[in-house]
């Protein structure tokens, strides 16, 4: 029996209620107050802009242009979308970078957007407010005119981030890919241009054998169904005209039909595909010994973990009962040897990783697999998918008939994309495998990818200063291997695992790559052993896996890693007996997971770990769901719904609270929302943002904190912060927040509340069905004396809380 096992709030619809009205009245910010001779020039200039683009495609029926913000801008509140560019004169249809917006509207809007541009008034005037006090109150046109850095043209052509010479070489050179021609969005309900464009999408699909083999139309499922219903592409027949090894570019061909499409008033970009690469590194696999099969163990009523790959090839009878099932897609035939044997040896990890590395592997975590073998040799992969489009296709009901036929929701996927050329911040796999996720309910675990050996690092050191010699003769960071940059789904680096001659555990691998900064997530998730880097015959990578012949053979990679954290969510998931959301499982890990001791000696040092292991090394399941006696973990889980948000009260434990009210001890918070993405609008492609505030009484007042504090401002004391510090560093619009700090003494009132609100991004509205979420929220006392548990539950249930053992729970956050 755990001593304090997570609670889980039960009826949590009980604690939504409706969100104070936005106050209204006041006016926009003027970014140019006491310098009106400047705003002058500044306003005449954006004028200028307007009326010249309008007055240049005046014969066209769709202008695009990118509105840049200031830096000092960048928040909702400022963007122009009322008094300039209104729903009714234009269609915010897509982002580029930070407050880099691009507009849809037509060359007469454009002129009277400028003649709205025009009316700001170069002196602003002061009026009474409802006190009768004078207040600075510049109108609308005035306000968001001073917002605005610049106006430009959209021009695809200028976005691609390669040259023309550079598409062919990487086209010919990778014949499995194509050019990706990105979408915009499409203008708003209501929108004159809206069927224009669906119009306009349609003709963009031709049968000219030059965009057949090497473009492909990318973009929001509603657009892309817009540009279906036109034409039936048969990009199987467009494959027969494709070699299987090699591609020959007709250069001109190709450049007559980017110009096309690049001319188009609905193409944000046309990038280049990701390439596939088998980047496990080459070191010979060294046998160590045989499996032998175990009397005891048995598959019955273990968890699930669907492994995508080349295939599972098991020839051993005592394991075959452990692979439930396979997707069968690929014939045995036109696999790849190379991938059949990765995708084993992954299998092996998930299913025997507590009889192959006992040390680190829990035997309560050993999983079943089931066998999604969609990868092919690469000489037929043209064969199975003649498109993207078609592998996405098979994913998706792969998983999904996986989920259904036997109650799969992690799934594995060691296998990395090298990114193509060119300033897309998200792959479109990862894309994909975004949609796949929060459509099915289900969770991908991606390997975060691995150097070639000519660029891997020296052995991270024991000595700080040693360390950030190492980092900087690697360079800057290489970036991660796409799809793991996905923002709705698990990515994990690798870390040494124990007994290696050469290589400190729990540090970063040699080989695992160091994230570049990703938009709204941090990158990856978590760490875990993927064996370390063999230098001489002698040493040992410390992680072994089993063969199709049940050889015990040395392994290393971050393909390794990726099946450790899969079968700890797989057995997390099957731990609780409900049918519980992805959100909890998400929340559960990042609340749990810690740096391990090498990592966090220093802030510098965990500060630049996070970008090899991100929030860590997980627990095993017991250690999550149990807790101890001096802590309190509840779990709340529910949807946040339109013009709702979430207030629960809760009491800081006697033990922890002075007589004056004081409180003190450790509090962490973990908050994971659904993602609402739109991808159409880059960096910026998380819509919906939630924000958790805990927040005390203050008995003087007579309330709570009258406004709502962002999580940070409570955990990390950073009370004034800009727009950009606060996307980019601090967690807004980020779907995983997670915090914790330690209070010495806080405030006058063991009266608390955790309040839950949400904000969307200008010119967009929160789903009608609300946002799912889960909330995870421990105080612990750091001595671990005091009877935190006791004390807080019983506090709770006085509060008329109602609350469940989360391992026995049976219903979490229902959609109602």
């Amino acid at each position: 029996m755990a001593d304090g096992p997570i609670q889980v709030v039960l009826r949590p619809e009980s604690y939504r209620t409706a969100r104070e009205p936005a106050r209204g009245g006041g006016a926009g910010k003027d970014f140019f107050r006491d310098r009106d001779d400047a705003f002058v020039l500044h306003r005449d200039e954006l004028a200028r802009t307007l009326r010249s683009l309008g007055a240049r495609r005046a014969s066209d029926h769709r202008v695009n242009v990118v509105v840049q913000m200031r830096d000092d801008a960048l928040a909702k509140s400022h963007r122009p979308l009322s008094a300039l560019f209104s729903a009714r004169r234009a269609s915010h249809v897509g982002t580029v970078n930070y407050g880099e917006l691009i507009i849809a509207t037509t060359p007469a809007n454009l002129i009277a957007i400028a003649e709205v541009v025009e009316s700001a008034e170069a002196t602003v005037t002061w009026r009474p407010d409802a006190s009768g006090e004078l207040q600075y109150s510049p109108t609308g046109s005035r306000s968001e005119s001073s917002a605005i850095a610049s106006i430009r043209e959209w021009l695809p052509a200028e976005a691609r981030g390669f040259t023309l010479d550079e598409a062919e070489n990487w086209l010919a050179a990778n014949p499995s890919t194509r050019a990706e021609v990105e979408l915009l969005a499409l203008p708003h309900v209501g929108s004159a241009l809206r069927e224009a464009t669906i119009q306009e999408v349609r003709a963009l699909r031709t049968q000219s054998p030059a965009f057949l083999e090497l473009f492909a139309l990318t973009g929001a499922a509603d657009v892309l169904a817009a540009s279906q219903r036109a034409i039936g592409i048969d990009h199987r027949a467009a494959a027969q005209v494709e070699a299987r090894y090699s591609r020959h570019i007709d250069s001109a061909a190709f450049r007559r039909e980017l110009a096309r499409l690049e001319s188009s008033s609905v193409v944000k970009r046309v990038g280049l595909g990701d390439v596939s690469v088998d980047d496990t590194p080459d070191a010979e696999q060294s046998v160590v010994g045989r499996w032998v099969a175990s009397n005891t163990r048995s598959a019955d009523r273990r968890p699930v973990v669907g492994v995508i790959d080349g295939g599972i090839d098991w020839q051993d009878g005592g394991t075959s009962s452990w692979v439930v099932g396979h997707t069968g897609y690929v014939a045995p035939v036109h696999r790849s040897i190379r991938r059949e044997i990765h995708g084993t040896e992954i299998a092996s990890i998930i299913v025997l990783g507590s009889e192959l590395n006992p040390g680190f592997l829990n035997a309560d975590e050993d999983c079943r697999v089931y066998d999604l073998d969609l990868f092919s040799a690469d000489e037929y992969k043209k064969d199975y998918y003649p498109a993207e489009d078609d592998f996405f296709e098979v994913l998706r009901e792969s998983v999904e008939r996986a989920k259904q036929d036997y109650g799969v929701r992690v799934f594995n996927l060691s296998y990395n994309f090298r990114r193509a050329p060119g300033p897309r911040p998200f792959s479109l796999i990862a894309q994909t495998l975004d949609a796949i996720a929060i459509d099915l309910d289900v969770i991908f675990v991606i390997s975060s990818g691995n150097l070639a050996e000519a660029d891997q690092r020296d052995e991270w050191p024991a000595a700080e200063a040693d360390l950030l010699a190492v980092l900087a003769r690697a360079g800057a960071p290489d970036g991660l291997g796409a799809p793991a940059e996905s923002i709705a789904n698990v990515s994990v680096g690798a870390l040494n695992p124990p007994g290696l001659n050469v290589g400190i555990e729990g540090a970063p691998t040699r080989y695992t790559r160091r994230s570049l900064r990703i938009p709204s997530v941090v990158k990856p998730d978590f760490g875990a052993p993927g064996g370390g880097t063999r230098t001489t015959p002698l040493d040992t990578t410390g992680m072994v896996a089993m063969t199709s012949v049940g050889e015990i053979v040395e392994v290393e990679g971050t393909s390794f890693a990726a099946p450790v954290v899969a079968r700890y969510l797989a057995s997390l998931d099957a731990a609780i007996a409900g049918d519980v959301p992805r959100e909890v499982l998400l929340a559960l890990a990042t609340h749990h997971a810690k740096a391990p001791r090498i990592l966090s000696r220093s802030k510098r040092v965990a500060g630049l770990s996070r970008e090899f292991i991100g929030r860590g090394l997980l627990p095993s399941v017991a250690e999550t769901l149990d807790g101890t006696t001096h802590q309190m973990t509840i779990v709340l889980s529910d949807v946040i719904q339109p013009k709702k948000k979430v207030v629960f009260p809760f009491r800081w434990p006697d033990s922890l609270t002075s007589p004056t009210g004081s409180c003190r001890g450790r509090v962490k918070f973990t908050l994971v929302a659904e993602p609402t993405l739109d991808h159409a609008h880059g960096v910026e492609a998380v819509r919906v943002n939630l924000e958790g505030a805990i927040k005390q009484l203050d008995p003087d007042k007579g309330h709570f904190e009258g406004r709502l504090q962002p999580t940070h401002e409570l955990f990390t004391g950073v009370t004034h912060a800009n727009e950009r510090t606060l996307i980019t560093e601090l967690g807004k619009w980020f779907p995983v927040k997670s915090f914790e700090t330690t209070m010495r003494g806080r405030g006058k009132s063991s009266d608390w509340i955790l309040e839950i609100e949400y904000l969307t991004r200008a010119a967009t509205k929160i789903p009608d069905d609300g946002v799912r979420f889960a909330a995870v929220l421990t105080v612990e006392d750091p001595k671990g004396v005091a009877p935190i548990y006791d004390e807080m539950r019983a506090s709770l249930i006085d509060l008329n809380v109602a609350l469940n053992d989360l391992r026995s729970w049976t219903t979490i956050g229902v959609r109602v």
